[in-house]
């Protein structure tokens, strides 16, 4: 199996799993489902799944700070400069930011994401009576209120629709406000994924408003006018795709959802296609969201594979040709794992990447995938034996995730951040759904390759 990995100097020896790792394909057929040796499967199944229940316990109670009353709580925790005295400040809401180096567009998104991150936890509400009534407060605060101070948005009327706006500034007027197509398609993607998991349908009202307000905010005919990056652009149609995915045939507003993704989608296809350089983990899961869909027709699913490995290939830093680009951008310059380093918090790109995993079979791909989250557990998960940035672990930061010197160093702040955590949850969730369906094989001494089921029928028959 020949493989893309970081250097040894980024991956220490007890992350190098490569003999622990076993991929097994079947030489019979190229597009034979990858398989892992079972024992290896067992166990990084159970070491997922450990750290997926900490960081959504985690994600519970931070966003409940402030009592029951509360709505998204708990968004970044300070830890002082470097060198000082640690003194912990939490800043619960999005108007408490630092101006400076963080934005309350940018607070809210972190804040809706980790929510939907909740929401996405299998079996949670069944077995957390807490975290089911978290979401309920949640999802009717988005739903009935006009203002969520928590979050610095309100709704307002617009053109027969609903429109959410967000504060322009942490320390500007109530009234300086300015709308986001990022923050409507997050809320929009919210309140379905989260109304779905707690069985409730009353609010495909308001969601239908919410569309036809992004409708009104950002159509078709500004898209190439905006000053949207491609990752913010990803973001959206992240949300619009889980959206979709949770919203019925029978919704109103289902064929309009779907033609404005078909639409949305070409247009970002062609800016990929123009820039070798574009990457982002939103549009990768859109990507696995939309083959997973069934309002796709047979060349939409063809287009929607390609693209889905090119974003495989920008990773790992394989040479592809080039596209639209012309032959002065037709070669790509490193892949993005190089570039950040195997060693570091990887659940950002691992967010993308972990959903792509069940939709493509390629073998190398879950390798590193299942390497860099492993990683990122053991390096960057507070646990009892793990206090991260802390002297001491404290109770109520267990299962949190944290960033890597470098990273907290970039974005010039030294603390734990919500987005920190709801990154890895969204990650080791996709990883988990995607273990559900590889294989587990025994090899035994001789090389043969058999499932379990085929070995418990073996013991029977002795």
């Amino acid at each position: 199996l020949q493989t893309t990995t970081p250097p040894a100097a980024n991956m220490p020896g007890r992350f190098c799993l490569a003999l622990a790792l076993l991929l097994v394909q079947s030489p019979a057929a190229k597009d034979a489902p990858t398989a892992l040796e079972a024992s290896y499967k067992e166990r990084i199944q159970s070491l997922l799944s450990a750290s997926e229940q900490a960081a959504a316990t985690h994600l519970v109670r931070r966003l409940a700070l402030g009592g029951s009353d509360s709505h998204f709580g708990g968004y970044e925790l300070e830890l002082g400069e470097a060198g000082e005295k640690k003194e912990l400040k939490w800043l619960q809401s999005c108007s408490q930011i630092d101006g400076s180096r963080d934005s309350i567009e940018n607070c809210a998104l972190r804040q809706l994401q980790a929510l939907t991150a909740l929401c996405d936890v299998k079996g949670l509400f069944s077995e957390n009576e807490a975290a089911k009534q978290l979401a309920e407060r949640h999802l009717m605060q988005l739903t009935k209120a006009k203002k969520v101070p928590a979050l610095g948005i309100s709704q307002q009327t617009f053109s027969g629709t609903s429109l959410f706006v967000h504060q322009k500034r942490p320390d500007g007027s109530a009234d300086d406000v300015d709308a986001s197509p990022a923050i409507q398609a997050s809320v929009l993607m919210a309140v379905v994924r989260c109304g779905e998991a707690l069985g409730r349908k009353e609010h495909l009202e308001e969601a239908e408003s919410w569309f036809w307000g992004l409708d009104k905010i950002y159509p078709q005919s500004i898209w190439n006018q905006s000053l949207i990056s491609f990752h913010r652009s990803g973001i959206m149609w992240e949300s619009l795709a889980v959206t979709a995915a949770h919203v019925g045939k029978e919704s109103s507003f289902y064929e309009d959802l779907q033609a404005y993704l078909v639409r949305f989608e070409a247009f970002l296809r062609k800016a990929w296609e123009e820039n070798l350089e574009f990457w982002s983990f939103a549009s990768a899961r859109a990507l696995t969201l939309r083959w997973n869909s069934k309002g796709l027709k047979k060349k939409q699913r063809t287009v929607v594979k390609k693209w889905a490995k090119e974003h495989v290939d920008r990773f790992l830093g394989r040479q592809t040709a080039s596209l639209a680009a012309g032959p002065e951008k037709g070669t790509m310059s490193e892949g993005i794992l190089a570039r950040i380093g195997g060693a570091r918090y990887t659940c950002g790109p691992l967010q993308g990447l972990a959903a792509l995993a069940a939709t493509l079979n390629d073998a190398e791909l879950i390798q590193v995938v299942l390497k860099l989250l492993e990683k990122d557990v053991a390096r960057y998960q507070i646990s009892t034996e793990n206090a991260g940035p802390l002297k001491v672990a404290r109770e109520d930061l267990v299962g949190a995730f944290f960033r890597d010197d470098e990273q907290l160093k970039m974005e010039k702040r030294n603390s734990l951040r919500v987005d920190d955590t709801a990154m890895c949850l969204v990650a080791l969730t996709q990883v988990l759904e995607t273990l559900e369906s590889i294989q587990g094989v025994v090899v035994d001494q001789i090389g043969a390759r058999r499932t379990s089921s085929e070995i418990a029928e073996t013991s029977d028959k002795l």
